[in-house]
């Protein structure tokens, strides 16, 4: 049995991360921080659930728009999102092992997640290169775009004196300095029958993908084709996958 996304699924899945980053900047210059900052966050997030998609092929989108898609999302979050996809389909590979850097920092104590998290994530960058010579082109060109895109924010500020820009990059940094744990520790130490995920797994039904994938981390392992939104009908319909098969201990 396969789930895929319905076509309307997947206009919302790809609409999403738009439509909030376009309410960010609304907020934003409507100068009312104290709405866009988490907005900020929020876009983030809906942007890492998108890219984490693409990276999987399971938007259901033609090759060539699914490359196109993994690029945006990863410039929505100032990554390159061919370089993490190479990190990311190694840690499903090779999951907690010593060639999954991605999953490193599940095996770390959480101090350590925390003062080396912001490293980690610039090592994953290249790591990727490495690891996937073969596709160091398109990471260049995402990794220049993301420069690009900062030399922007910094003109906007100096040209206008809008912050809009700067502090997209700012909650943008911090998002992807605390990656490691939001996105690797937390997932792989929480058990799927601890109560933070069971409450995790209902609301994930009310629409909300990023607690999905935190909810269904061990399902995502197991079936990592079924689109982030679908998870929680996996769980209902699939076989489960066994409970400990991608914990640290």
């Amino acid at each position: 049995m396969k789930l895929e996304l319905t076509p309307a699924q997947r206009r919302v899945e790809l609409a999403r991360p738009w439509v909030l980053l376009a309410l960010y900047v609304g907020c934003a210059l409507a100068s009312w921080w104290w709405l866009a900052v988490p907005l900020a966050a929020v876009v983030c997030l809906a942007a890492f659930v998108m890219m984490h998609d693409a990276m999987h092929n399971s938007l259901g989108l033609p090759k060539p728009a699914n490359e196109r898609v993994l690029t945006l999302a990863g410039l929505l979050i100032l990554k390159s999102g061919h370089g993490l996809q190479v990190t990311h389909l190694r840690h499903h590979g090779r999951c907690l092992t010593e060639a999954d850097p991605e999953g490193a920092p599940a095996t770390w104590s959480f101090s350590r997640v925390l003062w080396q998290g912001p490293w980690h994530t610039l090592m994953l960058r290249r790591e990727s290169l490495r690891i996937a010579p073969n596709t160091r082109r398109i990471q260049l060109i995402e990794t220049g775009l993301t420069l690009a895109l900062l030399l922007a924010f910094v003109v906007l500020y100096w040209a206008t004196g809008s912050l809009v820009g700067l502090v997209y990059w700012g909650v943008a940094f911090v998002m992807s300095a605390t990656m490691p744990i939001w996105a690797s520790y937390v997932p792989h130490h929480v058990s799927s029958r601890n109560p933070a995920a069971r409450t995790a797994a209902a609301l994930a039904q009310a629409w909300t993908p990023i607690t999905a994938s935190f909810a269904f981390h061990h399902l995502h392992h197991h079936y990592p084709r079924v689109p982030t939104a679908l998870l929680y009908r996996a769980a209902a319909e699939l076989p489960p996958p066994p409970e400990e098969e991608h914990h640290h201990h």
